[in-house]
């Protein structure tokens, strides 16, 4: 798990913040941005067609947080 300091989190983190996570890249972190805010992984998900469970997974464990 990502140290307290390493952690990005997907509601307030810029663009580069957000393309710099593991598969996450540019034009997904557009997405991210365009459809904030995100209370919960799942909404993530469900607004964001192009992420999965398994990139969540690998979302949390490069330090993507939800706050």
């Amino acid at each position: 798990m990502a140290s307290r300091k390493n952690r990005v989190n997907l509601n307030t983190a810029s663009f580069e913040e957000l393309s710099h996570l593991r598969m996450m890249g540019e034009v997904r972190a557009k997405n991210v941005i365009d459809h904030r805010p995100y209370h919960d992984w799942n909404e993530v998900k469900e607004k964001n067609a192009s992420i999965s469970d398994r990139m969540i997974d690998d979302l949390k464990k490069s330090g993507a947080t939800i706050e």
